[in-house]
């Protein structure tokens, strides 16, 4: 989920006292942040209007958004204005002395936009404005526009609808309709086991594993990491081409997409205080040897499933022979920082629900009527993110030949991240970007990317790299 489109375009309405209550959250911004912005709190709780205020910032994408609604601002924002002016403001300040804008901007459209609790929302009307859904359309990244939101409707002689898939229980209401080959073809490929997560115990955990079709290959197995709130579908289109190279596949959904149980997971760390990034390590270990134990595998990460392979490649090296990071989140994220991502939570989450109930999430999307699925999100949003366990310091820690996919379109995570990886990792094998794709390169160029990833695999390239000790 990336907010860097969202900008700064915020109408503020509320009172001083909202802006004091949340003084704690400038209590923890550096100390010379915080010396900046002590006086502008004491002078805006004193002076701060009671009714609105328009702000609006000057990134290009605010506005593009805005001339792309084509309707009246108090439109978009309706009733969901009504979060303290001062709060809000605070936001705005905060994330100006951050110099990152758009994402601390972003937040605090959330805030605004999708605030409350989801049932009084529903039953209010909050969630049936059409320029909320133009809104939505207008700052979704053009990766989801070009590649995600596809056409799951078959045209028939007859009129008639495609007859259903007969799939198991546990794929629940959505995936017996989808009639894409490809994703026809993913969908009866998964299977359901009991994996032993030591901290939460037996996980039922949806996975693929596809053998060599081809001529097998002297090359390490593929073991695939999807993104946020993805799943193993976001592979579809390239798995036939790895396994025809004669490469083994294993990808399981991991924690909070797909159709894998989240309930364990969302309730060690809502009981117990469990970091949701520890379990998700713990699921990967767990799932590898199951599959593979003993053998090394190529690891690729995709979004924030390479901050997610990342963590597993320097946690457990025994594991791991090459990395591939394909737009990764882990030199930078599509979101706030962890502190603000944290206290916009709920409304992202009710934003994600919005979505849902509106046809706007990701195709083929198939999970959000699951059990879990909300709460999952939501305690992911509290914790602050990966953000919190994986950046530079733990990505100079990365001993396994490491080759750096990217879109040389993405509009969610910053080309110039690519290079970053390159400098920081210690044993970057080369970056490469790929044509005609922007943040879901599997989806948009997987001939390019199947490649790339055959070729790595094939290379022996981890053969020169002495043993760790």
């Amino acid at each position: 989920m990336a907010m860097r489109s969202c900008g700064l375009v915020v109408l503020l309405a509320g009172s001083a006292s909202a802006f004091r209550a949340a003084a704690p959250l400038w209590q923890r911004a550096s100390p010379a942040s915080a010396a900046t912005l002590q006086p502008a709190v004491a002078a805006v709780t004193q002076r701060v209007p009671s009714g609105p205020v328009a702000v609006m910032g000057t990134d290009d994408l605010s506005t593009t958004a805005l001339l792309a609604l084509d309707v009246p601002l108090q439109d978009v924002f309706g009733g969901a204005a009504q979060v303290g002016a001062a709060f809000v403001l605070l936001l705005f300040v905060l994330a100006g002395l951050a110099g990152t804008g758009g994402f601390e901007a972003g937040a605090a459209l959330m805030l605004l936009l999708f605030q409350g609790d989801p049932e009084e929302r529903e039953k209010s009307g909050a969630n049936d404005s059409g320029a909320l859904i133009k809104f939505a359309m207008a700052v979704t990244p053009s990766a989801w526009k070009k590649a995600y939101l596809g056409d799951n409707d078959v045209e028939r002689a007859d009129g008639e609808e495609p007859p259903k898939l007969d799939l198991p229980a546990w794929q629940g209401e959505e995936a017996p309709a989808l009639v894409e080959p490809e994703a026809v073809t993913c969908v009866k490929q998964m299977q359901l086991m009991p994996l032993e997560v030591p901290s939460v115990g037996a996980v039922d955990t949806c996975y693929v594993s596809l053998p060599p079709t081809g001529t097998p290959a002297d090359a390490p197995p593929l073991m695939l990491i999807h993104g946020f709130d993805s799943s193993v579908l976001e592979f579809r289109y390239i798995t036939d081409a790895l396994t025809g190279a004669g490469l083994r596949v294993e990808a399981m959904e991991w924690w909070t997409g797909g159709f894998t149980d989240r309930t364990p997971f969302e309730r060690a760390i809502r009981e117990g205080e469990a970091q949701p990034w520890d379990l998700i390590r713990e699921h990967q270990f767990a799932f590898w040897k199951k599959q593979l134990d003993g053998q090394k595998v190529v690891l690729l990460g995709a979004s924030l499933g390479g901050a997610v392979a990342l963590d597993f490649a320097a946690t457990h090296p025994e594991c791991v022979a090459g990395l591939i990071l394909m737009d990764a989140g882990g030199e930078s994220y599509a979101q706030p920082n962890p502190t603000l991502t944290s206290l916009a939570a709920d409304p992202v989450t009710n934003l994600f629900q919005w979505r849902a109930t509106n046809g706007l999430l990701p195709y083929p999307h198939l999970w959000a009527k699951m059990d879990g699925w909300r709460d999952a999100l939501r305690a992911y949003l509290k914790s602050g993110g990966y953000q919190n366990r994986v950046g530079p310091e733990l990505i100079r820690t990365v001993p396994q030949p490491t080759v750096v996919l990217w879109g040389e379109e993405d509009d969610v995570l910053p080309v110039e991240d690519a290079y970053k990886y390159e400098k920081d990792l210690p044993n970057c094998v080369g970056v490469t970007l790929i044509p005609d794709a922007q943040h879901a390169p599997a989806l948009e160029n997987p001939p390019f990317v199947a490649e790339q990833i055959i070729k790595f695999a094939k290379s022996k390239v981890w053969e020169k790299v002495p043993a760790a000790a």
